[in-house]
């Protein structure tokens, strides 16, 4: 720790860095530096280096820290073991319990926790590098980071210190002021006035307080702009962006335009033209002026002809455009009568291929017509064919009827001998019959009506 300065106020009323008192150190912040929190914010304030991350709402753990009506909000702050000179002991301290107290409870009436019940909003602090007024710091960086988290609060919180430095109360205390000054009082308050935290160490005058208090709501005010100017920034839309895609479109959209070349047969009237116009361009405005004031003038009467060339020139160069466009038209029109040709050639090929089928179906009828007179020649020998087998018709039944008459007395014959064998010897009534007479299923194998009917008048 260096030695006590001999003046921490100049007799020119400026402090040891060259502020007044009622300024306020330079401010710097960064949002979303962590990736992995809800809400971060980076602070840099004078020679304090602040990095904040908020977490959650998210599930309370342990379930027994829980509250069934409210969201339950932890604020840790912590030095970093190099944040000072002197090597700070790792870990919690009396003084960073105390801190992370005071700061929660600067918070609490700002967050609306009753939107999250059964839930927890963490808010981590870690001091890099302390330079005096490190939690009034830390509670500029953690407003933003729960701005950056989406917390629902009712506004921003702003802190900021007076102290008594050589018997003048000063805004922001720096290293050495704080170190070596008779007071420190830090205040934090919403953006609307009101007081969430208000601490003080060292011997005041209600008087010195009042004061303090001024220079307090002005130091606040400041910061809190830079806060709002901050958030801006990032959450944002800007306006002027559509308006510039606009422009650039309209550029694009012009540089796609092309004008047409005109064709090669013309090109040498078009490059004189182009000759002409850049020698009228070429005569400066002094000769214009000389040919008003003396048109008898070797010049004026060079640029008169020069002038009428041009002219008679450019009516070429219309005549020039209208023959273009008049070749043009031709072209089209000339490629739109092939094609009707072509169109019409195709579909006299395909009517043509439709109707070659016809002429082959005329040989067709011929051999019909040859094959009707053919007709009568095959009838007549159908008949031919017929008639024997009609006639052999009758000779054919006569043939059948005389040897069913004489299957019919050989059976009448034969039926007679069995009845008279079995008259002598009705022991053997049961012959075995030929197996080629034998049934193969319940019905009776019958050759002849007649011979079932005897053999029915002999069972009876």
């Amino acid at each position: 720790m260096s030695d006590k300065p001999e003046k921490l106020i100049t007799d020119d009323g400026l402090r040891l860095d060259g502020r007044h008192a009622d300024e306020i150190r330079p401010m710097k912040i960064e949002i979303g530096v962590l990736s992995r929190a809800d809400g971060s914010c980076y602070l840099e304030w004078g020679r304090n280096k602040i990095l904040v991350g908020v977490f959650g709402p998210r599930e309370v753990h342990p379930r027994r820290s829980q509250r069934a009506d409210t969201a339950v909000i932890r604020y840790k702050y912590n030095m970093a073991s190099f944040s000072v000179e002197d090597r700070a002991r790792p870990g919690p301290s009396r003084r960073s319990i105390e801190i992370s107290k005071v700061s929660r409870e600067a918070f609490e009436p700002v967050i609306m926790a009753e939107l999250f019940p059964k839930t927890a909003i963490d808010i981590f602090v870690e001091v890099l590098q302390a330079d005096a007024g490190t939690r009034t710091a830390a509670i500029n960086a953690s407003s933003i980071a729960l701005a950056d988290a989406g917390i629902p609060m009712k506004g921003l919180v702003t802190s900021c210190a007076f102290g008594k430095v050589d018997g003048q109360i000063v805004l922001d205390l720096n290293k050495e002021e704080d170190n070596y000054g008779e007071a420190d009082f830090p205040v934090a308050m919403t953006q609307d006035g009101e007081i969430t935290l208000l601490q003080m160490d060292g011997n005041l005058t209600p008087d010195e307080i009042r004061k303090g208090f001024e220079l307090i709501k002005k130091g606040c005010k400041e910061i809190l702009e830079i806060q709002q100017a901050v958030l801006r920034k990032k959450f944002e839309t800007p306006v002027e962006e559509p308006e510039a895609e606009a422009s650039e479109e309209a550029e694009g959209s012009e540089a796609e335009v092309v004008e047409t070349e005109p064709s090669l047969e013309y090109a040498p009237e078009a490059a004189a033209v182009e000759e002409i116009i850049e020698e009228t361009e070429e005569l400066s405005e002094e000769t214009v002026e000389a040919c008003a004031l003396n048109e008898e003038a070797p010049e004026c009467e060079k640029l008169e002809e020069i002038i009428k060339d041009a002219e008679a020139e450019i009516v070429e160069g219309e005549s020039i455009e209208g023959a273009i466009e008049a070749e043009s038209e031709e072209e089209v029109e000339k490629e739109a009568f092939e094609e009707e040709a072509d169109f019409e050639a195709a579909f006299e090929a395909s009517f043509e291929e439709v109707s070659e089928p016809e002429e082959i179906e005329e040989p067709e009828l011929e051999e019909t017509e040859e094959e009707t007179e053919f007709e009568p020649e095959v009838e007549e020998f159908a008949e031919e064919k017929i008639q024997p087998e009609e006639e052999t018709q009758p000779e054919e039944e006569a043939e059948i009827e005389e040897a069913a008459s004489e299957e019919t007395f050989e059976s009448e014959s034969e039926i007679e001998s069995e009845a008279e064998s079995r008259k002598e010897a009705p022991a053997e009534q049961t012959v075995e019959e030929p197996e080629e007479e034998k049934c193969k299923g319940p019905w009776k194998v019958v050759k002849d009506p007649s011979e079932s009917g005897s053999r029915g008048e002999n069972d009876e």
